[in-house]
C-alpha cells in the first residue's frame, strides 16, 4: 500500500515537473523577445548617436516608436548624457553597465536598480556606439519597467496555478507571477542559486518549510539565450512523506467514526435498559 502512494506521489511530483520546465522555456521565449526588442531599439539607437547633429530627433522618433521601454539615452565612456531622446530623466548609467557591454558583443542586459527620478524599478539594457574608425564612443541606455514586464509575461501565463520567476544574474527577483511588485528585489532562494549557471534548463523540487509541501521547478538558466535573466517555473505538490500521512488519515477517520459510534451504543444501551426498568 505504501509503495503504491509513493510511487503515486512520485509519479506527479515528476509530471510537474516536467510541466514546469515545459512552461519555464516558453516564457524563456518571452523574455527573449523582450530582449531582441531591447536589441532592436539599441542598434538603431546607436547608430544615431554616432551623429551628434540629428541624434536628439532620432531618439524622439524612435521613442515613440518603442513605448514599452524607458527612457533612451547616450553615454561617452565615462558616462556623461551626450545625446537625449525625449525622456530626459535617464541622465546617470553604472559604470559596471558600460564596462558589460563594452566586454562583451557590444550588447548588454544590466541587473535590477530602482530609477530614482521616477521611482521605478527597472532593468537596463545597454548597447555600445562606435565612430567612423568603429571605435567606441559610449554606449546607448534604455530600461524597462519590471511592472511593465510582470504584465507583459502574466500575457502568456498557460497555467494559473504555477509560479513564474524571473531573476537577474545577481539573483534578483525581476518578476513573479503572481503578485509580482511585492517580490521584486528580493534574492532567489538558496536552492534556486545553486542551478543558476547550469549548462543546461533541467529540474528540482526544494520542500517548502517543515509542512508536507514541496515546490516542483523547472527551469533556465543564465547559459542560455538570451543569457544573463533566469527563468523558473513552480507548481506546489505533496511530498512522499505527506501522500502517506493524507492517505493514513483517510483510512483512519472511518475506523474512528465507527470507534465513536460504538462507544456511544455501549454507553447509551445500559442507559435506556436501566430506563425502562
Amino acid at each position: 500500500m505504501f509503495s503504491g502512494l509513493a510511487y503515486k506521489a512520485y509519479a506527479k511530483q515528476s509530471e510537474l515537473q516536467s510541466r514546469a520546465l515545459t512552461e519555464a522555456r516558453l516564457q524563456n521565449d518571452a523574455v527573449g523577445q523582450i530582449e531582441t526588442e531591447a536589441r532592436q531599439l539599441l542598434t538603431t539607437a546607436a547608430a544615431a548617436a554616432s551623429h551628434p547633429e540629428t541624434c536628439p530627433t532620432a531618439f524622439a522618433d524612435l521613442a515613440k516608436g518603442a513605448p514599452f521601454f524607458a527612457g533612451l539615452t547616450a553615454f561617452d565612456l565615462h558616462g556623461l548624457a551626450v545625446c537625449t531622446g525625449p525622456a530626459t530623466w535617464l541622465k546617470r548609467v553604472d559604470p559596471k553597465l558600460i564596462e558589460s557591454a563594452l566586454a562583451g558583443e557590444g550588447f548588454a542586459v544590466g541587473e535590477h536598480t530602482v530609477a530614482d527620478t521616477i521611482a521605478k524599478k527597472v532593468l537596463p539594457f545597454a548597447q555600445v556606439f562606435y565612430d567612423d574608425r568603429h571605435q567606441a564612443q559610449g554606449v546607448v541606455v534604455t530600461m524597462i519597467e519590471l511592472d511593465r514586464m510582470a504584465r507583459r509575461l502574466a500575457r502568456t501565463w498557460h497555467f494559473e496555478d504555477s509560479v513564474i520567476t524571473v531573476a537577474d544574474r545577481s539573483a534578483n527577483i525581476l518578476v513573479r507571477l503572481p503578485n509580482s511588485a511585492s517580490w521584486v528585489g528580493r534574492r532567489l532562494p538558496d536552492e534556486l542559486v545553486s542551478v543558476l549557471r547550469q549548462p543546461q534548463p533541467g529540474t528540482t523540487k526544494v520542500a517548502l518549510g517543515a509542512g508536507d509541501r514541496v515546490e516542483a521547478i523547472g527551469y533556465v538558466p543564465l547559459t542560455i539565450a538570451p543569457r544573463d535573466l533566469f527563468v523558473s517555473v513552480h507548481f506546489q505538490t505533496t511530498t512522499v512523506l505527506g501522500e502517506v500521512k493524507r492517505s493514513l488519515r483517510r483510512s483512519v477517520m472511518p475506523v474512528t467514526l465507527v470507534l465513536l459510534a460504538a462507544g456511544l451504543l455501549l454507553v447509551l444501551l445500559p442507559q435506556r435498559s436501566a430506563d425502562k426498568l
